[in-house]
This record gives structure tokens, C-alpha cells and sequence, in this order.
């Protein structure tokens, strides 16, 4: 696990940064089931401001697409990036930002 919120609802697991594109894995705390993580991913482009593609094992996901997991791992991982980055050189984060 590379990083863990402040809340402690979302873990980040894996964050790639590479030619403009960001891929954060990680888990995130259910609002309805105490206890209860949801595995998601989500594929950011910085040049498109956009979320490619995102994943999540929530009902709202598998029937409306992006949900408020991918979102708060999305803003979780942005707010943290540097901190990550700086905290886990050898850990499974690519920096190649050129």
C-alpha cells in the first residue's frame, strides 16, 4: 500500500504517472456498508482534463459508469501525488512526465 487518507477511507494501491496520463488502483470505503472497501481504478489524461476509464466493484458503477469511489480515489491521489511520489521512489510508481 502506498498511501492511506487522512479519513482512512481511501488506500491508494498503485500510481503510474506516464506521458501525461495518470493510472491510480486502490480501494475505497463504501458510505452504505461499514467495513465494506470497493477495488477501483481509474485512467486520468492531465493534457484532456478527462477520465479515460474507470472501474469499480460498486452497483452504481456496473450500471452508470463513473461513480463517487473513482472520483474521491481521483481527488485523493491528486491532493497525495507528490507526497506519494516523494515518499516511495522504489515502491510501483512511474514518474516519466516528459
Amino acid at each position: 500500500m502506498l498511501y492511506i487518507s487522512s479519513d482512512k477511507k481511501v488506500r491508494i494501491d498503485e500510481l503510474i504517472e506516464r506521458n501525461g496520463i495518470l493510472i491510480v488502483k486502490g480501494e475505497v470505503a463504501s458510505s452504505s456498508r461499514k467495513g465494506l472497501f470497493h477495488n477501483t481504478s481509474v485512467i486520468y489524461s492531465f493534457k484532456r482534463k478527462y477520465v479515460i476509464e474507470g472501474s469499480c466493484d460498486c452497483e452504481i458503477s456496473r450500471y452508470y459508469g463513473i461513480c463517487k469511489h473513482q472520483i474521491r480515489l481521483l481527488y485523493v491521489a491528486f491532493r497525495a501525488r507528490k507526497k506519494i511520489n516523494k515518499e516511495n521512489k522504489n515502491s510501483k510508481i512511474i514518474n516519466n512526465s516528459s
